[in-house]
C-alpha cells in the first residue's frame, strides 16, 4: 500500500462511526429562528435591535453543517475532493444569489437615485467576486449607521456575510485536506483538527476582540474576527456522535440555555454593544448548545421539539432565498416610497417572502437537485463562474452607463452684493449716487446683519431656481469629496482614535490663538476659520472628532461612548494649558439627547473651559438639508425646490434655545446661522452655483467658504475691535440687527 494510501487509511480509520449524518429538523428550525431574527431586525421591530445576532447563529449552523459534510467524504474516502466540494457549493449559494443580485440592479435603475446607481454596481461587482466584506469594511460608516443613517444603505448590503461564507468555503476544506495529507499521525486525524481549530479560533478571539476596539467595522465585516463563529460549529461537527454519551436530559436542558442565550441577545442587544469581540460569545456558544441538545433521539422536551414544528421547517428550507431577497426589498421601497410604516415593511417582506418561495422552486432547488450537474462537477464549476462572471459584468453595466445627475444648464456665481434696508427714492437725492455718500464704520451687530440682509437676497433668489446646475462647485458626483484639509491632515478623529490632535493653521506659531473644538460639524467649518485666522494673524487650532459631542452627555453607539468622555477630557485639558484668546464651541443639533440632559451636559462642558478663555463662542449648529443632496438632486434635475429643506424641519429651535441660554450664563457669545442659511420658510440646498451641503447634514467646503464673510463677522470683532474701521461702508447701505 502506498503512503498516500496508507494515510487515507488511517484518516478513514479514525473517523469510522464518529461522523452523524442524519437530517437535523432542529437544526433547520434553527435557521429559522436566525432569519426571523434578521427581519425583524431589519424591518426595524421595536425589541429586536439585537437581530444581527441572527447572522452568527447561520455562521455556526454552516460551519456545523460543511465539516459534517467534509467529515462524511473524510470518513468514505479519507481526503476531501475540493473540486467536488466547490462544485457542490456553487450549485447550491450562486444561482439563488446571482438572481438576487441581478434583480436587485435593474431594479436599482428604476428606485434608487441616479446618483446610487454606481456604488451599487461596485456592491455586486465585488458581491459577484464573494469580496464585498471588504468593500463595507472600507465604506465610511458603520454597520449600523449603514442601516439607520441619512445614507440610503445598499441594497446588497447583507452580501458581505454570504462573503465571508464563502471565503471559510474556500478555505477549510483546503485547511483539512492539508490535515490529513500532512500533518503527522493521520490515525490521530481528529485530535490534529480539533487542535487546529482550537488555535485557530483563539487566534480568531484574540482578533475579533482587537478589531472590535480598534477597528470596529473591520471586526464586524471580514473573516478573521468572524471564523471563531463558523469553527464553533466546525467543533461540534467534530464531537460527532461522541454527544452520545452525554445524558439525553442534561444536553436537553443545555439546549433549552442556548435558546435563553440566543433570545437574550436578540432582545437585549443593540448598537451600543461592542461587537462581535467577546459579545459574539454569547449567541455563538448559545447555538452550540441548542445543536448539541438534538439528534440521536433527542429527550422528547428538548428545544428540537419547537423547532422541528411544521412552520419551523419551512421557513428554515426558505431562509437562505428569504436572507436573500427581503433586504434590497425594504431597501429599495423606502428609496422609492421614503419612510415606510409598520404596515408598510410588513407588506414588502410579504412580497419578498412570495419570491423567495419562487427562486427557491424556479431556480434554487432544479439547479441544486440537477443529476446532470452532480454527474459532473466541472458543469457545477463552470455554472458557479459563468454566474460570478454574469454578476460582475450587471455591476460594470451600472457603473459605466449611469444617467446624468444635473440639468447641463450653466448659472453664475452668487455675490452678496449690500442693499440698504429703505434705498431713498431717486427724487429724494437726485444728485447723489451711492459713491458720493460717505462711508460710516458699523457696528459689530450692523455689519452682520447687513451681509445678512445681502445674503437673505441671495437666498430668495436660490428658491426660485429650478434646474439642478451643470456647474456646480462641488459637482453632485464629487460632492463627498469637497471636505475640510482637517480630514485628508488626520486632523478629525474617527471610531476609537482618542488621541488629542492640536493641529494648527491659520498663522502658525502666532502669540494669540483660536480653538475650534467640536465635533465633525466643527471640522466644517475650519476652511473659513483658517482663511479668517490668516487674515487676522491669529493661530487657529483643530479639536475635532466625529460623532462625540462637546455637551457632556450619554452617548448611544459603543466605540464613541467608551472614547468620547476621555477625548473630552483631553481638549479641556489641553484648552487650560493653552489658554486661547478664543474658544469657538459648536456641534451636531440631533445626537439622541433630550433638550434638559443637552442642557446640563453642555453647561458643563462649558463650567471648565469658560475659565481658560477671555472670549468663549458658543456657536449653533448649521441647519440640517432636506435630504441626502447627490440623491435628491440627482432625482429632481428639473424640479431642484424638492430639495430644498422646511425651516421649522432644519432648524433644531429647541437645542437654540438651550445653547443661547448656556452662552449667556457662562458670559459667552451665542451666534446662530440659522438665518445664513434659510428664509422664514425655507432652506435651499444650493446659491447659484454653489452647493452647500456634502450629505444630510455637513456642508460643503465651498459652502463654509461662501459663508465665510458672515462668520468673520460674527466673531472677528470679539477678539479684533479694530478690524471693524476697514469695514466702513454708505451710510444708506447699512442694515440695523
Amino acid at each position: 500500500m502506498s503512503e498516500r494510501a496508507q494515510r487515507r487509511a488511517d484518516v478513514r480509520a479514525s473517523l469510522d462511526g464518529a461522523v452523524g449524518g442524519e437530517f437535523r429538523p432542529d437544526v433547520e428550525g434553527l435557521r429559522a429562528i436566525a432569519v426571523i431574527a434578521v427581519v425583524l431586525f431589519h424591518m426595524e421591530v421595536a425589541g429586536f435591535e439585537g437581530g444581527f445576532v441572527g447572522v452568527d447563529v447561520f455562521f455556526v449552523v454552516s460551519g456545523f453543517l460543511i465539516t459534517q459534510l467534509l467529515l462524511r467524504e473524510l470518513e468514505t474516502s479519507g481526503t476531501v475532493s475540493l473540486h467536488d466540494f466547490w462544485a457542490r457549493r456553487a450549485r447550491r449559494l450562486l444561482p439563488a444569489s446571482c438572481l438576487v443580485l441581478v434583480v436587485t440592479v435593474i431594479a436599482s435603475r428604476f428606485m434608487l437615485a441616479p446618483s446610487l446607481l454606481r456604488d451599487v454596481g461596485r456592491d455586486a461587482i465585488a458581491a459577484g467576486a464573494f469580496v464585498v466584506n471588504f468593500v463595507f469594511a472600507n465604506r465610511l460608516g458603520d454597520y449600523f449607521n449603514a442601516q439607520l443613517g441619512d445614507l440610503t444603505p445598499s441594497p446588497l448590503l447583507h452580501f458581505w456575510s454570504l462573503a465571508v461564507e464563502e471565503q471559510f468555503y474556500l478555505l477549510w476544506p483546503a485547511t483539512l485536506v492539508l490535515v490529513a495529507r500532512w500533518l503527522p499521525r493521520p490515525a490521530a486525524f481528529r485530535r490534529n483538527l480539533l487542535i487546529v481549530i482550537a488555535v485557530i479560533s483563539v487566534a480568531s478571539l484574540v482578533a475579533s476582540v482587537w478589531m472590535t476596539n480598534n477597528e470596529p467595522t473591520w471586526a464586524f465585516y471580514l473573516l478573521p474576527a468572524r471564523a471563531i463563529e463558523l469553527l464553533a460549529g466546525a467543533a461540534l461537527a467534530l464531537a460527532g456522535t461522541g454527544l452520545r454519551s452525554v445524558n439525553v436530559r442534561f444536553r436537553a436542558a443545555l439546549g433549552w440555555f442556548g435558546v435563553f442565550g440566543v433570545v437574550y441577545t436578540v432582545l437585549a442587544y443593540d448598537e451600543s454593544v461592542a461587537f462581535p469581540g467577546t459579545a459574539a460569545m454569547l449567541p455563538v456558544l448559545a447555538t452550540v448548545l441548542i445543536v448539541a441538545s438534538g439528534g440521536f433521539e433527542p429527550f422528547r422536551f428538548a428545544p428540537g421539539v419547537i423547532l422541528g414544528l411544521k412552520p419551523m421547517q419551512w421557513i428554515g428550507r426558505h431562509s437562505y432565498a428569504i436572507y436573500l431577497w427581503h433586504w434590497p426589498a425594504l431597501v429599495l421601497s423606502e428609496a422609492k416610497w421614503g419612510p415606510l410604516s409598520m404596515t408598510e415593511r410588513t407588506i414588502v417582506v410579504g412580497v419578498a417572502l412570495l419570491l423567495s418561495v419562487a427562486s427557491k422552486a424556479l431556480i434554487e432547488d432544479p439547479v441544486r437537485l440537477s443529476a446532470g450537474l452532480a454527474r459532473f462537477p466541472g458543469r457545477s464549476v463552470v455554472l458557479g463562474l459563468s454566474l460570478s462572471a454574469l454578476a460582475i459584468l450587471v455591476g460594470l453595466t451600472s457603473v459605466i452607463f449611469r444617467p446624468a445627475l444635473d440639468s447641463g444648464e450653466v448659472v453664475a456665481a452668487p455675490e452678496l452684493i449690500l442693499i440698504g434696508a429703505e434705498e431713498p427714492e431717486p427724487s429724494d437725492v437726485p444728485e447723489t449716487t451711492v459713491a458720493d455718500l460717505p462711508p460710516v464704520v458699523p457696528t459689530a451687530d450692523q455689519l452682520l446683519a447687513t451681509l445678512m440682509a445681502a445674503n437673505r437676497e441671495v437666498l430668495d433668489e436660490a428658491l426660485l431656481a429650478t434646474d439642478v446646475p451643470g456647474n456646480l462647485r462641488p459637482s453632485v458626483s464629487a460632492v463627498y469629496s469637497d471636505r475640510p484639509a482637517v480630514y485628508p491632515d488626520g486632523c478629525v478623529n474617527e471610531g476609537v482614535d482618542d488621541e488629542l490632535r492640536d493641529c494648527r493653521y491659520g498663522e502658525v506659531g502666532a502669540v494669540r490663538t483660536i480653538v475650534l473644538y467640536g465635533d465633525s460639524h466643527a471640522a466644517q467649518w475650519a476652511p473659513a476659520m483658517d482663511a479668517i485666522a490668516l487674515d487676522a494673524g491669529f493661530e487657529l487650532i483643530v479639536l475635532a472628532k466625529g460623532g462625540c459631542p462637546t455637551a457632556d452627555v450619554s452617548i448611544a453607539t459603543n466605540t464613541l461612548g467608551r472614547t468620547c468622555p476621555a477625548w473630552r477630557d483631553r481638549v479641556v485639558d489641553f484648552i487650560a494649558g493653552q489658554q486661547p484668546t478664543m474658544v469657538v464651541v459648536t456641534a451636531w443639533h440631533e445626537y439622541d439627547n433630550d433638550d434638559a440632559e443637552w442642557s446640563s451636559g453642555l453647561e458643563s462642558t462649558l463650567s471648565r473651559i469658560a475659565p481658560n478663555t477671555a472670549n468663549l463662542v458658543v456657536f449653533a449648529d448649521s441647519p440640517g438639508a432636506a435630504a441626502n443632496p447627490q440623491q435628491c438632486l440627482s432625482s429632481n434635475r428639473s424640479s431642484m425646490q424638492n430639495c430644498s429643506n422646511r425651516r421649522e424641519r432644519a432648524v433644531e429651535s429647541g437645542r437654540l434655545v438651550v445653547e443661547s441660554a448656556a452662552a449667556e450664563r457662562f458670559g459667552a457669545t451665542f451666534v446662530d446661522p440659522s438665518d445664513w442659511f434659510c428664509t422664514e420658510v425655507r432652506c435651499p440646498m444650493t446659491l447659484g452655483d454653489v452647493l452647500l451641503f456634502r450629505d444630510a447634514d455637513h456642508i460643503t467646503t465651498t459652502g463654509a467658504e461662501w459663508f465665510r464673510p458672515l462668520l468673520e463677522a460674527a466673531i472677528r470683532p470679539i477678539i479684533e475691535p479694530q478690524w471693524l474701521d476697514t469695514q466702513a461702508i454708505p451710510e444708506n447701505l447699512i442694515v440695523s440687527p
